[in-house]
């Protein structure tokens, strides 16, 4: 059996995330990203992807509701920057917090693994992908990510 009571933090136990080491191709063109790898996967902060995928015919708007504690998610609308996007991070390994954050993806509720870390939300690659129907492979023997908003996701 398993409780959480309210106000106990307990089940939000820290994880570690390791600084993301491939390069990442964004329709081609190569793009730094602050990224962790967080239990074998990748996970990207969430307006960095709405950064590198804006003026797409993928891109999609992301606004915080602090009142609800809510991401909301807009598909097909140009993301609107809020200054510190697509910035460098120092490379060193970093404690992840699940986020407790509800998700909205045009108005209807969406469930995603993320983690919260510095007070920013990262998301898995591949659900964000999978939320925007964004074609994202792994090139293995170049160790590079590739992300594609001209082609559908699919499963891997």
């Amino acid at each position: 059996m398993f409780c959480v009571h309210i106000g106990d933090t307990s089940y939000k136990t820290p994880v570690k995330a390791k600084p993301t080491t491939s390069n990442v191709l964004v329709n081609g063109k190569a793009v730094e990203f602050e990224a962790y790898n967080i239990n074998g996967n990748n996970y990207f902060k969430l307006r960095d992807l709405a950064q590198a995928v804006n003026n797409t015919e993928k891109n999609f708007e992301v606004t915080w509701d602090g009142n609800n504690n809510a991401i909301n998610l807009i598909s097909n609308k140009p993301y609107t920057p809020v200054g510190n996007e697509l910035s460098k991070g120092d490379g060193k390994e970093k404690e992840a917090v699940p986020t407790t954050s509800k998700i909205y993806k045009d108005g209807e509720e969406i469930f995603l693994t993320a983690y919260n870390i510095n007070s920013y939300n990262y998301f898995k690659l591949r659900d964000i992908a999978k939320a925007f129907d964004i074609g994202v492979t792994w090139d293995g023997a170049n160790n590079t990510i590739i992300i594609d908003t001209s082609v559908s996701y699919v499963e891997n």
